[in-house]
């Protein structure tokens, strides 16, 4: 019956049960950190392994809270703990079939007395934003709890794990008490909870990620692990990360100083380099309508997904970049292209009827596949509009990295066929009119120094390891200064013209402003002599 529960169930409740030799060793590590819990409690207890575990592992239990939403759960583990006869006497079992969305845990807090507790289990796996998409009723009150705005909470960051808001609920309706936590969660859960630790609502101490390989443990290709920590004694940012099979320390994360870093000792070598990066990193072409907008070239004809061959003006079609492209150093040809409808977001793209008649033709024959984009980001907009683009989108020399993969190099592209090449929204880039610059700019990123960096403050069991925010902390200026001079093969000219351009954009710069350099030098009308003054007035503005 357990199996056929399981099936039905996990999709709608995030459910993936602890298999019972996990949670006992779960237990047993908790023991050997010197743990002697006197209350267990179980948010989500499901058929019970977890309180079955501690049962078999404590000898110290007065009493047991398990909360369920799922009643045939709860009726299994009253089953299994019948089985326990005569061994339960004097521990208090307490099971409640409710939505812990629901609980006023005023019914446990109450009653601790300041004795030990020890909160524990396996919360569910999965977002508010996927369960809303199966018309989930197992939800948290609707509440932007992570406090974003606007448009991220449109484009994603108002999406959040079931199990940190659990987490996060614990946490604050514990927080006067002397309470253990051990959880499995994804990796990315336990990094929003240390990063959340830089406010300092909790004293959070002996702090621990213990990675497990949930392949093995629950079939699901996810970085997932046990977090051990204390709601009690002093504020830590820092958590320890382990192997949970071999305890071996492998690194540090959280914060150092006002930095959040994925590797803690390797930032500390390379952390001159953390600042604001000189140029503003963008990212690419976003349409969602892939099928129509991208093509192929075949015997010379641009061919898009549905095979069709596509008669449209060349001047719309440019070589487009996906993250499978990012390949090498430099990247000279491409698989794909792609057709632009704008040069900016608000663009009217009705003006294509009468500039590009063919591309608007080609366009309106697909129309129902861009009525029928579901982002909301296309609401009131020009009816083939994109996202993604502006002066940047056609920089002659584009510097790019993919968003997708774990490989923290770079590359450079210019132009493909004698056309700009573009890239698309898995990719970020930054956008260069000048040949050396962005070739300086490039050597730079790869270095040594700056990959080091890179790599010290990557989460790579993100979904996307690498993103804007990452990239817009390397400063340019104090990682080239780490080069010792190094040309990277270009002429002295041409390397002391590229350094002044970084110099200067890189002393204008600050955290709340960056400013294109290479616009601000074609705005100029006396040369790079002036750029601070044109500065000011933009800044003035």
């Amino acid at each position: 019956m357990s199996e056929i529960i399981v099936n039905e169930k996990k999709g709608e409740y995030g459910d993936w049960q602890t298999n019972l030799p996990l949670a006992i060793s779960v237990c047993e590590q908790l023991k050997a950190q010197g743990i002697r819990p006197q209350v267990i409690v179980e948010p989500t207890c499901g058929q019970g392994n977890f309180i079955i575990a501690a049962l078999l592992t404590f000898d110290t239990i007065e009493d047991v809270y398990g909360i369920e939403i799922f009643k045939p759960y709860l009726d299994v583990l009253k089953d299994r703990l019948q089985k326990f006869g005569k061994s339960l006497d004097g521990i208090n079992i307490h099971l409640y079939h409710e939505n812990v969305f629901d609980f006023d845990f005023r019914r446990i807090t109450e009653h601790i007395n300041g004795r030990v507790v020890l909160a524990l289990g396996n919360p569910p796996w999965v977002t508010n934003s996927k369960l809303s998409e199966i018309g989930s009723d197992n939800l948290p009150v609707k509440t932007n709890f992570k406090k974003v705005k606007g448009l991220e909470a449109i484009t994603g960051k108002g999406n959040f794990d079931i199990a940190e808001y659990i987490c996060i609920q614990l946490i604050e309706k514990f927080v006067a008490e002397n309470v253990y936590f051990a959880f499995l969660l994804k990796n990315s859960v336990i990094k929003n909870i240390v990063y959340e630790q830089k406010a300092g609502k909790a004293s959070l101490s002996d702090i621990a990620q213990y990675n497990i390989d949930a392949q093995k443990e629950f079939n699901v290709s996810v970085a997932a692990a046990l977090l051990s920590m204390r709601l009690f004694g002093s504020h830590e940012r820092i958590c320890r990360v382990f192997d949970f099979y071999t305890k071996t320390l492998l690194y540090r994360f959280g914060w150092v100083k006002d930095k959040f870093v994925a590797d803690v000792d390797n930032y500390v070598k390379t952390q001159v380099i953390d600042g604001v990066s000189p140029f503003i990193w963008r990212s690419g072409l976003k349409h969602d309508c892939s099928k129509v907008m991208e093509l192929c070239k075949k015997d010379g004809k641009y061919v898009n997904s549905f095979g069709e061959v596509v008669d449209i003006e060349d001047d719309v079609v440019y070589p487009l970049i996906k993250s499978s492209d990012v390949k090498g150093e430099v990247i000279t040809q491409t698989r794909k292209y792609v057709i632009v409808t704008q040069h900016s977001t608000n663009e009217d793209t009705r003006v294509l009827k009468e500039r590009h008649p063919k591309a608007y033709h080609y366009l309106m024959s697909h129309s129902e596949q861009f009525d029928n984009r579901k982002s909301s980001i296309y609401k009131d907009r020009p009816r083939f509009c994109m996202f993604g683009i502006g002066d940047y989108t056609f920089k002659k020399y584009k510097v790019i990295i993919s968003g997708l993969y774990k490989q923290t190099s770079f590359s450079l592209v210019s132009e493909i066929d004698g056309k700009t090449a573009v890239c698309d929204d898995t990719c970020y880039m930054l956008g260069f009119d000048r040949y050396n610059v962005a070739r300086l700019t490039l050597e730079i990123l790869n270095s040594q120094p700056v990959q080091d960096f890179v790599q010290s403050v990557c989460f790579y069991d993100a979904k996307r390891a690498i993103n804007k925010d990452l990239l817009m902390r390397v400063s340019l200026l104090p990682a080239l200064s780490l080069l010792k001079g190094q040309t990277f093969g270009l002429e002295k000219e041409q390397y002391a013209d590229a350094e002044k351009a970084i110099t200067h954009y890189s002393n204008a710069a600050t955290a709340q402003q960056c400013i294109d350099f290479e616009a601000v030098v074609a705005e100029c009308p006396n040369g790079k002599n002036n750029v601070h003054n044109l500065l000011s007035i933009k800044e003035d503005k």
